[in-house]
């Protein structure tokens, strides 16, 4: 690291003190790290990561080519200038340090959260204070793994995407979208946009997307607009509102779904803890499972929690999660059934 991090600021500064455009062969010749290189091959290999590397630290590489009058090959050159290089004044009013600083927060535990820390470490180094500025203290919201930081970029770029969706006790469909914004409510967030088959605003709760969020094929990007009078909270329509904190009763295997324990209220023997709820006791052969309880707000969520933990674990309340997961159980089952089958049949 300490070799590469020492490469990058000779190449930086090979490049910004070039009084014009400087090629290839001057910069192997220049730094010692390339002249180790075996051959060209290896070379443009370092050479085009390095560039990557300052190019994601927010240094842009300008560069052109001409025709070389001794070869009549094409020829490359290279240079950092000002504009590349230098960052422009920034002025922020205390309110917009203020949503930087929210940014932050809300980003941790996502994919931006690397990229949004370097941004305020860069922004602070400048003299700015980010520290102040907003009224109340936000918690981290859990973005969707994956997903928050494709939506970011689709609704960067204006790029039409699609995807599979799941709305509470319906089955999956594919849903082509324009995203307009994105919301968070606690550590749910939204996508809210145009649904291009419906041609209607809507509004997706990421958590319900199944599989992967692609471009549309047909359609480039920036080919739509926001509408100037557009407000997310407009048309903010939840699918479910949330249900308010609620108690699950779980029975678990021995030894077995420690984060749910570290969550949740041991309660000794499943089987006591059913009969003192008036729940069912657990299925048959889990007479030595214990119990827990844990505190929830969403049956839809916990139950796709719960699944990650099977066979491990069984809830015994309330009635709507008992139900909820054994439905989700029966329709994995199927799903991995249906997989399964072509592979039986071509055995046979």
């Amino acid at each position: 690291m300490r070799k590469q991090t020492e490469r990058l600021l000779n190449l930086l500064i090979a490049l910004r003190s070039a009084r014009g455009w400087i090629d290839r062969d001057s910069l192997r010749a220049a730094l010692d790290d390339y002249r180790a290189q075996p051959d060209n091959a290896a070379f443009d290999r370092m050479f085009s990561r390095d560039k990557d590397l300052l190019r994601r630290l927010g240094i842009e590489i300008s560069t052109t080519d001409w025709s070389d009058a001794d070869t009549g090959e094409t020829a490359y050159g290279y240079r950092i200038t000002e504009g590349d290089y230098a960052l422009p004044p920034i002025v922020l009013t205390p309110e917009e340090a203020g949503v930087l600083s929210v940014a932050q927060t809300v980003f941790e535990g996502s994919e931006l959260a690397a990229d949004t820390a370097r941004a305020v470490t860069k922004l602070r180094g400048l003299g700015l204070d980010i520290g102040g500025g907003a009224d109340r203290e936000v918690p981290p919201a859990r973005m969707a793994s994956g997903l928050f930081a494709t939506f970011v970029a689709a609704l960067g770029d204006r790029r039409p995407v699609e995807f599979d969706y799941r709305r509470p006790g319906d089955r999956l469909h594919r849903r082509r979208f324009e995203p307009y914004a994105l919301l968070t409510r606690g550590d749910r967030v939204y996508a809210v946009g145009r649904d291009i088959d419906r041609d209607a605003v809507r509004t997706f709760r990421l958590s319900r997307i199944a599989g992967p969020v692609r471009p549309l094929r047909s359609r480039a990007a920036g080919d739509y607009a926001i509408p100037t009078d557009f407000r997310a909270e407009d048309y903010f329509a939840p699918e479910r509102a949330p249900e308010g904190a609620r108690t699950a009763l779980l029975a678990l295997e021995p030894g077995r779904a420690d984060p749910l324990r570290r969550e949740g209220r041991a309660l000794g023997a499943a089987a006591a803890a059913a009969q003192d709820a008036g729940a069912p006791a657990p299925g048959a052969g889990r007479e030595d499972w214990e119990g827990l309880e844990l505190d929830f707000d969403d049956a839809e969520s916990l139950t796709a929690r719960l699944l990650g933990f099977a066979p491990g674990v069984e809830p015994l309340a309330p009635a709507a999660l008992r139900t909820a997961y054994a439905a989700r159980l029966r329709e994995t089952a199927a799903a991995l059934a249906a997989i399964a089958a072509p592979q039986g049949a071509d055995r046979g």
